[in-house]
């Protein structure tokens, strides 16, 4: 993510087992902190459009994302939306420069996601993919908002699409290393 605001994307790391925040600086130093529970899921975004990425978490046993707005210290929101099982991803899915929160139901290719950070219902309730796909978000074609792929572990293949929406994807490729799949890794969600 862009931890510092300088355009530029940095590694970072969230190591699960101790809820530890590891991201890499400009200057080669490492920013580390303590973020969460055991079983939170990373997040990261955008999520005041001031054009720093910070590591936020979804509480799948609350179904309660935590959204911080800087390194460290308190959530400056949170807010309850999903439904148990649900796996959260994010992005700027409305292309407005804050980086909101969805999720997608792998038990039926179901999407969800919300405009706002805030409880209540979906603004967008739609089927993409198969059930057992595996969803992210990203800018596939640079237009500033980002949209949806789902990677098919029993194949291989990678779905995009350049709306979100249901629909057949806009684009379908094989990405594999020596006859093994990997997902990719995209800088709004980290799981």
């Amino acid at each position: 993510g862009d931890w510092d605001g300088d355009g530029d994307d940095d590694p970072g790391v969230y190591r699960a087992p101790l809820q530890t925040v590891h991201l890499r600086q400009d200057d080669g130093s490492v920013l580390e902190y303590m973020l969460g529970d055991p079983g939170d899921v990373p997040l990261v975004g955008d999520w005041d459009g001031d054009g720093r990425d910070t590591v936020s978490i979804y509480r799948p046993s609350t179904q309660v994302f935590h959204v911080f707005d800087a390194h460290g210290g308190a959530a400056g929101r949170s807010f309850v939306f999903g439904d148990p099982g649900d796996r959260p991803f994010a992005g700027d899915l409305d292309g407005d420069g804050i980086d909101e929160v969805g999720l997608h139901r792998a038990t039926t290719g179901r999407v969800y996601f919300r405009e706002t950070l805030d409880t209540g219902i979906a603004d967008h309730d739609f089927v993409f993919g198969n059930p057992g796909d595996v969803l992210l978000a990203g800018d596939w074609d640079g237009d500033g908002t980002d949209t949806l792929a789902v990677y098919r572990p029993s194949i291989g293949v990678w779905y995009l699409k350049l709306t979100n929406g249901s629909g057949i994807a806009d684009h379908v490729f094989w990405f594999t290393d020596s006859g093994r799949a990997y997902p990719l890794v995209v800088r709004r969600s980290v799981a």
